[in-house]
């Protein structure tokens, strides 16, 4: 993308920004398409491939699938328990990288508790091919009546 393009990209994600949804902007920013698949109790999100992904070596930078892998692993738990939760404890494994196309990150319950939840989330190229799996905890926040 041209500068051109980021500018309008950018543009476009603070315009749609609103606190307390998922309608943020860095979800807008890179592109995030999210899916819901309530029989499985999965959450997909769909990213293209950018430029401002990539760390100076060329590959995407490790903090990207990471937050990724958050962002998918989050909205599982805010779908599926009705109610937020948030990470304890986030652990990324590598194993690939990728230059174009989309990345697809699927997220779902390892274990489901009443307040801890282990969630797995692998993110994939269009080929399938695994890029990194995240494993997480997460605690989820009691509500007040």
């Amino acid at each position: 993308m041209d500068r051109q393009e980021w500018m309008e990209r950018a543009g476009k994600a603070v315009d749609a920004h609103e606190e307390g949804t998922p309608q943020l902007f860095l979800y807008e920013l890179m592109g995030f398409s999210f899916t819901y698949d309530e029989d499985k109790e999965v959450v997909r999100i769909k990213a293209p491939v950018s430029d401002i992904m990539f760390n100076p070596v060329g590959f995407i930078h490790g903090g990207i699938l990471h937050y990724l892998a958050d962002t998918a692993m989050g909205h599982l738990c805010a779908a599926f328990l009705q109610a937020p939760a948030v990470s304890l404890e986030l652990k990324t494994q590598y194993f690939a990288t990728v230059k174009e196309g989309h990345l697809h990150a699927e997220a779902r319950f390892k274990k489901k508790g009443k307040t801890v939840q282990f969630i797995v989330c692998d993110i994939k190229d269009d080929d399938g091919r695994v890029l990194s799996e995240t494993t997480g905890t997460f605690y989820k926040v009691p509500q007040k009546d």
